[in-house]
């Protein structure tokens, strides 16, 4: 099902198809031989009647209809299709009585909230951008700003935080990381590709992610206990920076649910001019958990930040 808006995911596999016309029968085809072979849900969905159904569709409502039934059967909420009408949308009408709007501006990686408790608190906000680099040094710079003065523990809210490009948050957070397996993503076939954390560097499939290269400054003290705050606005990358601290010694979780889309997506162009965002994995984390949906705190509360410090403060006077 197609979410009520678009959600910023990570494009972890770009599949292109081949330089043809748009044809409808070619698209519907392209969407339906990429969803058997990548789909993560693939191997739950019959195929021979969902073709047949695909097509009998398309004859009687149209192309854009019969993917959105392919898509549908995939039962696969992270899953959607973008037609060429929806990623090109016309331009409004002019009104000159109007009074002009300012473009809002975009909203940093890294926000630094006032304390709670006396413990300091890091948002990190969803991100798209173009400079990944840039992106991951902001990060970092303010995950450093936060650890200034001497400090036993963090809180990370990541409540609102829907996703985009998982890695500047990842590797700006990275200090604050166990080393070793962090988790990684499984296909429907099976296969995993590993995530870690190892002599200072994130890797991704065994090799080291090139952002690494621009971290150059570290925090010179680290918390000993980190707080995540995550919430039903928590989605996709947001979901899966999240769980790739799942299970570390020194972490607990707290808020609501998170929105459902940890999985990992494909952004794959079609014949037509559109695109199909299709997840391929699942997300894991280090203790080999696969997440397909939701993300749920240790402690559910409507009250994360403040709940999140006082569970941090009472860890620091145990030691």
């Amino acid at each position: 099902m197609q979410p009520t808006r678009m959600r910023s995911l990570l494009p972890l596999l770009l599949l292109l198809a081949p330089a043809c016309p748009a044809v409808a029968s070619e698209t519907l085809s392209a969407v339906i031989a990429v969803t058997k072979d990548e789909a993560y849900r693939s191997s739950r969905v019959d195929w021979p009647r969902v073709e047949a159904e695909a097509a009998a569709v398309e004859r009687a409502e149209g192309e854009d209809a019969a993917v959105q039934f392919v898509v549908r059967a995939l039962g696969d909420r992270h899953t959607w299709y973008e037609s060429p009408t929806a990623s090109r949308p016309p331009a409004p009408a002019p009104t000159p009585s109007a009074a002009p709007t300012a473009p809002a501006a975009p909203q940093p990686i890294a926000v630094a909230l006032p304390a709670a408790q006396g413990v300091p608190v890091l948002q990190i906000n969803a991100w798209s951008g173009k400079d990944s680099t840039a992106a991951a040094s902001s990060v970092r710079n303010a995950l450093i700003a936060s650890l200034e003065q001497p400090t036993c523990g963090l809180v990370l809210d990541f409540s609102s935080n829907e996703g985009g490009n998982m890695w500047p948050m990842l590797v700006g957070l990275a200090p604050l990381l166990s080393e070793g397996r962090l988790g990684g993503f499984r296909s429907a076939k099976g296969d995993d590709t590993e995530i870690a954390y190892r002599g200072g560097k994130i890797t991704l499939g065994g090799g080291e992610h090139f952002l690494n290269a621009s971290m150059t400054l570290t925090p010179q003290r680290l918390p000993r206990y980190v707080a995540f705050v995550i919430g039903k606005e928590t989605a996709s990358s947001g979901e899966i920076t999240s769980i790739m601290f799942r299970g570390q010694a020194n972490v607990r979780y707290f808020g609501t649910p998170t929105a459902g889309y940890s999985t990992a997506n494909a952004t794959i162009p079609l014949p037509n001019g559109g695109r199909l965002m299709l997840t391929t994995a699942a997300t894991l984390d280090r203790n080999g958990n696969a997440y397909e949906t939701v993300l749920v705190p240790d402690v559910q509360t409507d009250h994360p930040i403040q709940d999140a410090a006082t569970w941090v403060n009472s860890q620091c006077k145990k030691r």
